[in-house]
């Protein structure tokens, strides 16, 4: 294999998108290389699995067993959506992080040291598209596969493979002959590809109406997994000092300590204001250097100490009370004044001088 059509151990498979003559037809390259041994020996076996990289976004099991077809006969396929995967940093790098359940399911997994994880809800899209860079591990049936496989790369590199369009479900694939001579020919769909039309409305329709006991189980274990994490704030924070920046109890502010009182605190010190009960979450005595919500006890203070909430009212908060306060300001001098007025009509008419 010519040097120039490999990169870091990895052999270039180009694919080509559009196939119109008279338009311009984009390449996308994928990598591929034999899988080394690793973890998973006994899902992966070495010597017979192929290891590709940066898939297209619409890839499919369908499309990519229609890729590598002539190569062999193939038991299975491994797709690895680097958006729902979390990789980790080893040897392999992304050749390691494989699951064997697709990723919108694999966060339903049982987790003994943390919280429960939430179940998620169906897909809503039968079309569900990978991230870019994802990855799948392709595992023939007998290691001759593995050096057609190979060999079929090759070919590719010189006569960039056509990527299937899901329009064209009833046109013939290329043939090698005219796979880059014959733009007029549109490859055939595999029968798992991307819907189109009218299925993909029905499928689409169905899938946005899943089961309830489906919703319930995804909503019992976000509840659950909500109030695992109010009773253990320890473990979010440590999640947070390794770096975590996605596990969160839905709060804007992530938090960066816990207060002495149990209470989440970000990076300056605040207390994050989080839901609580029917009064609020209140401070207590250990934190009256901040604000609280009500509680009941002091609500009854109130209560039988009226004028303990109005010396904590703002006097002239609003103009309107500033221009009230100022009326019955003016209108009690006035009464006054009217009163002190009659007071001296009456004390000089009572020290008049009466000579009989």
């Amino acid at each position: 294999m010519e040097k120039g059509n490999s990169v870091a151990g990895f052999s270039l498979l180009p694919v080509r998108y559009g196939n119109s003559a008279g338009y311009k037809f984009a390449v996308h390259y994928m990598y591929v290389r034999e899988h080394l041994r690793g973890k998973e020996a006994a899902i992966l076996p070495p010597g017979r699995t192929l290891f590709v990289v940066n898939l297209p976004t619409d890839a499919t099991r369908g499309m990519v067993r229609a890729l590598f077809r002539k190569a062999g006969a193939i038991e299975a396929i491994h797709l690895h959506n680097i958006l729902g995967v979390d990789m980790p940093d080893d040897d392999e790098g992304d050749e390691e992080a494989y699951t064997g359940v697709p990723a919108s399911t694999n966060n339903a997994a049982p987790n003994k040291s943390g919280p429960p994880n939430v179940i998620p809800l169906p897909a809503l899209d039968p079309n569900m598209l990978l991230g870019s860079g994802s990855s799948a591990h392709i595992v023939f049936l007998d290691d001759s596969s593995l050096g057609r496989a190979k060999q079929l790369v090759a070919k590719y590199q010189a006569k960039p493979y056509v990527w299937p369009r899901p329009d064209a479900a009833g046109a013939e694939e290329d043939s090698d002959e005219e796979s880059t001579r014959n733009y007029k020919q549109k490859p055939a769909a595999p029968k798992e590809s991307r819907l189109v039309g009218l299925a993909y409305l029905l499928a689409r329709h169905r899938m946005h109406r899943p089961p309830l006991d489906r919703v319930k189980q995804h909503a019992d274990s976000a509840i659950a997994r909500y109030s695992w994490i109010r009773e253990h704030p320890q473990w979010l924070m440590e999640q947070r000092m390794h770096g975590d920046q996605t596990t969160s109890m839905g709060v804007g502010i992530q938090a960066a300590s816990v207060g002495p009182d149990g209470a989440l605190l970000d990076e300056d010190g605040f207390t994050i204001v989080q839901k609580g009960n029917k009064y609020g979450r209140s401070g207590g005595e250990s934190s009256a250097g901040t604000f609280g919500a009500i509680t009941p006890e002091f609500e009854e203070l109130l209560r039988t100490n009226p004028e303990k909430k109005k010396a904590k009212e703002l006097q002239d908060f609003y103009r309107y009370q500033f221009r009230e306060r100022k009326r019955q300001q003016f209108a009690t001098l006035r009464s006054q004044f009217e009163a002190d007025k009659q007071k001296v009509a009456q004390r000089k008419a009572s020290m008049r001088f009466k000579p009989y």
